[in-house]
């Protein structure tokens, strides 16, 4: 069995969110494997707990405001700062927070398009990696169930 392919499989990152950024030239298909490695996820999350993400205005998050399915929400983002290494999106009220997580080559521009699973009323958290520094932004993203509102605090 090929063992790039069970890495990939058994990785914390979905296979979704890797094709869809293999496919958008984000990651190169050698890179897809390495990032999909525990010890390399395990690093940057470790690093992004003691780094303390810094609030800014470089990072555009649009999602919509109100969703009226959780299970599909379209988010877009887009990073203007320099030397971005990586991306990750979390969403505070989900039963497991990081949604994706991505390693970008040099040459990219960190922009991404992704669909992501809300469980209740949430922010939306981008965090980027520049220049070994985190920096975040938010948006809050209301979900509905049926027209109604769903888990508002």
């Amino acid at each position: 069995m090929n063992q790039a392919r069970r890495n990939i499989l058994r990785g914390t990152v979905s296979t979704a969110a890797l094709s869809v950024a293999v496919a958008a030239g984000i990651l190169r298909p050698q890179q897809a494997a390495a990032s999909s490695t525990r010890s390399s996820l395990e690093q940057t999350l470790r690093a992004l707990q003691a780094g303390n993400p810094v609030l800014t205005s470089a990072i555009r998050v649009n999602a919509p405001d109100i969703a009226e399915d959780g299970a599909s929400v379209f988010i877009d983002f887009v990073c203007a700062l320099p030397e971005v290494d990586a991306l990750m999106v979390f969403v505070d009220r989900n039963p497991q927070p990081l949604v994706a997580a991505f390693q970008i080559a040099p040459e990219v521009v960190p922009a991404l398009q992704i669909r992501i699973r809300i469980a209740q009323t949430a922010q939306v958290w981008v965090v980027a990696r520049s220049a070994g520094q985190f920096y975040k932004a938010a948006k809050t993203v209301k979900v509905t169930a049926g027209g109604c509102g769903a888990g508002v605090n």
